[in-house]
């Protein structure tokens, strides 16, 4: 590309991530790319991060917001941006060198009005990282989040860690809900496919993407995923198929307690049945033993936090 290129804003937002920030910044002014504007939106830190980033404000845009969410700080950086295109990561993420270029590719038509990429670990990601990343990537949670496809693909949904649009559409669908988070970028992605535009994948367009840093934190990460799902599915009705999961899990359990009671042998059989095929899918999902059982502790956390996040909204409406 030239400079006749479409000018690209890229939007992070940022909360208490000192850690990685820097890393963030310096991967994103090093893309190969003519013309863009970085917009990070410090959305009331209070570790270091305020202080990292004044070592970049003549390199960047710097706006200041009062701990109100990402999709408020995202709102709020579309609605000030120039770009023709506007590019989202976050601010736990290493952009490769060549990742709007890659964006672009996936604009082959008009219809197209957002592309995405894939999720790496970095480098120096921690070793419960990387498992996080592989166990997400290999049971396909979460739908669309992470894909395994090779070649440039039409898609539902895109996260905000690597997706660009065209600005006008954004704004055409009124932006972020700035209730929700995660999973605003789910909605934004659903309303967007409502009024006829396509959305596309592109795997080469990549990000490093560092994931919970301790098994507390993965918890609390699919307790909110949950909670996301249930707020979607009461605002829009059902369009995941995730979302019948938590009714499947029920009637699921009513049906062993069911032959429990009736025969307690076909009941503990069943029990044993389920619990020996998700262990033997795991285990080839893991395609190596330890990491196996790491799958599988991984899996057993994400099956009861993502369904108490579920049930604690849905059910009883409580916030997350």
């Amino acid at each position: 590309m030239n400079n006749n290129s479409p000018f690209v804003s890229i939007i992070v937002p940022a909360y208490n991530c000192e850690k990685t920030i820097s890393k963030c910044l310096n991967s994103l002014l090093a893309l190969d790319y003519p013309q863009y504007e970085v917009i990070i939106v410090d959305d009331g830190s209070t570790d270091s991060t305020p202080k990292i980033l004044k070592d970049y404000d003549d390199k960047i845009i710097i706006i200041q917001t009062k701990n109100l969410g990402p999709s408020h700080a995202r709102n709020i950086a579309v609605k000030q941006s120039k770009g023709e295109y506007v590019a989202f990561t976050d601010s736990d993420c290493i952009v490769d060198k060549n990742w709007l270029m890659e964006l672009f590719k996936g604009f082959g038509d008009e219809k197209v009005v957002g592309v995405g990429g894939d999720q790496l670990s970095p480098e120096d990601e921690i070793e419960f990282g990387k498992d996080v990343q592989t166990f997400m990537k290999a049971v396909g949670f979460v739908s669309d989040y992470l894909k395994t496809h090779k070649k440039i693909i039409e898609t539902k949904h895109n996260p905000t860690c690597n997706v660009m649009y065209k600005k006008n559409v954004l704004l055409e669908v009124g932006l972020f809900d700035e209730n929700l988070w995660p999973g605003e970028d789910v909605e934004i992605d659903l309303k967007i496919k409502k009024i006829g535009y396509k959305l596309y994948y592109n795997p080469d367009a990549i990000v490093y993407h560092y994931r919970p840093q301790n098994i507390e934190s993965f918890s609390k990460m699919m307790k909110r995923y949950g909670w996301a799902q249930a707020y979607l599915l009461r605002k829009h009705g059902l369009f995941r198929f995730i979302q019948l999961e938590p009714f499947l899990l029920i009637i699921s359990l009513f049906l062993i307690i069911f032959f429990l009671v009736k025969n307690i042998k076909i009941g503990i059989g069943l029990l044993i049945l389920f619990s020996l095929l998700t262990f033997v899918w795991l285990m080839i999902k893991a395609k190596n033993i330890r990491k196996g059982f790491i799958f599988i502790t991984l899996f057993i956390r994400l099956l009861y936090y993502w369904n108490i996040g579920f049930v604690s909204y849905f059910f009883v409406g409580t916030n997350k």
